[in-house]
């Protein structure tokens, strides 16, 4: 296989971590070219990527080959097999060989063919996705709750995110009705690959398989039933508005004055919002103007962290806020787009 080094190059970056770092099958600590795909594959998730010219090729090439053609000099680059599954890395005047697997013993995860389908735009897709995926937990003793819920029903697409203190749900057009829970590390190999065009989502009740012109995805999916997160949503009696970034640049900079993990006490009266963190080494207080007045006056905690990972979640220029009592949840609202975020309160003194 002869290839431009930056080509080859940018294509394993794109898929290299799904290769397992640790495995019963040293089979899969490598990607296997076949077909005109480079393919990784960890038995939860197979990745497959599109590379021109090296139809009819078939070989892997070893975990410990990467960080090598990452590093040789930009140009042609040759790729060989000899018998033994000895590979041999050549460009200018680098030679290099490492012994490889039989690629017949790569597992490849069958073709999605049975089940339902949809497509829908790439960009529609991603946005949705990097709204919510913050609110998806990466590892938990709950498999569903650390799962992204991609649910059609009522006529509409939903993509929901919870971790028991955050929810996050966007919405667009769609008809149809199916529920896909969507593992945390598949989530976030969707939003790294960079796809574009058209996505067509084949799923059936265990897997399914994200396809564009340059990706094929594969993934389990997560057996259970999601949370009936539509009626956390509740019209609240208090509301305001207030600038997106003017609240997440004085986040930015309380949480920059602490070391500690605790909360953001906000002080919320007429046209005005007073947030504070203190601990032992800060006293940090700033005031932001709201644009709407509040009905009443109100003072509640928050994580901080929180507070500062959802509005980054965010992209519209103002945000609606809602409150419902000092011990209820906070409701954060775009006022572009139907995405919306509940923020559990903590206790503050």
């Amino acid at each position: 296989m002869k290839i431009q080094k930056t080509d080859l190059a940018q294509k394993l970056n794109k898929i290299k971590g799904v290769v397992p770092k640790k495995t019963t099958m040293p089979v899969l600590q490598g990607v296997l070219v076949r077909d005109g795909y480079l393919i990784a594959n960890n038995m939860e998730m197979t990745v497959k990527e599109k590379i021109e010219g090296i139809e009819g090729e078939s070989f892997i090439i070893p975990e410990r080959a990467f960080d090598l053609i990452n590093n040789l000099p930009d140009g042609e680059m040759e790729v060989s097999v000899v018998a033994g599954n000895i590979i041999t890395i050549k460009a200018d005047k680098i030679k290099n060989k490492y012994q490889t697997m039989d690629p017949v013993q790569f597992p490849v995860t069958a073709s999605q063919e049975e089940g339902s389908e949809l497509t829908i735009k790439a960009d529609m897709l991603l946005e949705s996705i990097k709204r919510v995926s913050y609110a998806v937990p990466a590892q938990g003793s709950n498999p569903v709750m650390s799962s992204m819920c991609l649910q059609a029903s009522g006529g509409q697409l939903n993509f929901v995110g919870l971790d028991g203190h955050v929810l996050a749900w966007d919405k667009v057009e769609y008809s149809g009705e199916f529920e896909l829970l969507i593992p945390k590390n598949t989530v976030d190999k969707l939003k790294s690959l960079g796809m574009s065009g058209d996505v067509q989502i084949r799923h059936s009740k265990t897997g399914a398989v994200f396809i564009t012109e340059d990706f094929e995805v594969y993934t389990r999916l997560v057996e259970g039933e999601y949370f009936k997160y539509q009626t956390m949503f509740k019209e609240l009696p208090l509301h305001t508005v207030v600038s997106r970034m003017a609240l997440l640049d004085a986040m930015t900079r309380a949480k920059m004055c602490t070391e500690e993990r605790c909360p953001v006490r906000f002080e919320l009266d007429g046209s005005s919002l007073s947030l504070s963190i203190k601990d032992k080494t800060t006293d940090y207080h700033e005031t932001v103007e709201l644009q709407e007045d509040m009905a009443e006056a109100l003072t509640i905690g928050f994580d901080a962290r929180l507070v500062l990972e959802t509005l980054k979640a965010f992209d519209c220029e103002n945000v609606g806020v809602s409150f419902g009592g000092p011990k209820m949840p906070m409701i954060v609202e775009a006022e572009d787009s139907d995405f919306k975020t509940i923020v559990l309160p903590v206790a503050i003194n």
